[in-house]
């Protein structure tokens, strides 16, 4: 890391610029880390967006997030310090090839931004690739709350989260703030997306009662006015609920979002290559042998169908309607038809 920058915007809030050396000379990174102190009463919550670069959802929602709790703080009503990084991954930002950027992997190490993050243990880190540091400088702040969401999105889906098996009641609980339409559940014994990074260095403290989600937010071109509104609503929904913030709100959802297993949710693949008609939207039930999407593989000859193999329900599709042979088309979860 560089040098911090602290600069006093609106009463106590601060915004921090950390800044990041990139890995050729004359060039740095900035990172944008917004900071709300609170009485100490309330747990600490620490919220990122943009980690998979291109994914703004989490960011807007954030960006209309601030004003709000600016306002609580002001008021004296922040309980518990809320940490926000709006887009928390420069590097993938200026990653671009032919004008189209990357977003998801990292163009020097070839690895996805939410995977391979380094062991609190780690050591050397200073003589590391910028996006290694990156993940380094991230779990250090998350580490420190007792709440951290990660915000991402999907190519097209609805919000829906991941959540670990022992903390599905805490789970629900965002899911009806976020109006959520499914909860993955998973064991956490691989930590390898940041939430469950950040659950094992809770874990080797033995701070295991802090509660840590990935939030999908919708799709890629899901970034509305109202779209940002609603989640922001919802974060704040949330953050009210768990005494974070201070606030008399309406009781949130009493529907409770759909619970399955990650390994129950597929990913079906083409065998042939071409564009993708779908036959099903986001969030439709499905049957056994129903027909979800065709490929036209060869324009007035040949078609692929892609067929469900099971019961359940549609969760997200390609944003991209070509496809190459072998790659994902749609993903389903197994569950009993309602």
């Amino acid at each position: 890391m560089g040098f911090t920058q602290v600069r006093l915007v609106s009463h106590s809030m601060e915004i921090e610029n950390l800044t990041l050396d990139a890995d050729t000379p004359g060039q740095k990174y900035v990172l944008d880390v917004f900071r709300f102190h609170g009485s100490g009463s309330g747990p600490a919550v620490y919220v990122q967006g943009g980690l998979h670069s291109l994914e703004m959802p989490g960011t807007v929602a954030i960006d209309r997030l601030i004003p709000r709790l600016a306002a609580a703080e002001a008021e004296g009503r922040v309980a518990g310090d809320i940490t926000l990084v709006p887009h928390a991954n420069p590097v993938g930002l200026t990653q671009v090839v032919f004008g189209q950027p990357l977003g998801r992997f990292d163009a020097n190490t070839r690895v996805n931004f939410n995977r391979s993050f380094p062991p609190k243990s780690a050591s050397g880190l200073e003589t590391k690739p910028a996006s290694e540091r990156l993940k380094a400088t991230l779990l250090k702040l998350a580490e420190q709350a007792e709440v951290v969401l990660d915000l991402h999105c999907d190519d097209d889906g609805p919000v829906y989260l991941y959540v670990s098996e022992r903390q599905l009641e805490e789970g629900r609980r965002l899911g009806r703030s976020m109006g959520a339409q499914v909860i993955l559940t998973d064991a956490s014994d691989d930590p390898i997306s940041f939430d469950l990074a950040v659950g094992e260095r809770w874990a080797a403290d033995n701070r295991n009662e802090r509660f840590a989600a990935t939030v999908e937010l919708r799709g890629m071109i899901d970034v509305t006015p109202e779209f940002a509104e609603q989640d922001a609503n919802g974060l704040y929904h949330y953050l009210v609920s768990i005494g974070t913030v201070d606030d008399t709100l309406p009781a949130s959802s009493e529907v409770d979002p759909i619970i399955g297993d990650v390994d129950a949710a597929e990913l079906l693949a083409t065998p042939s290559s071409g564009a993708v008609l779908y036959d099903v939207e986001v969030c439709d039930w499905v049957k056994s042998g129903q027909r979800l999407a065709v490929v036209v593989s060869k324009p007035g000859a040949a078609h692929q169908e892609i067929i469900s193999p099971f019961d359940g329900q549609v969760m997200t599709r390609r944003e991209v309607r070509f496809v190459r042979k072998g790659d994902d088309v749609i993903k389903v979860l197994r569950h009993p038809l309602p």
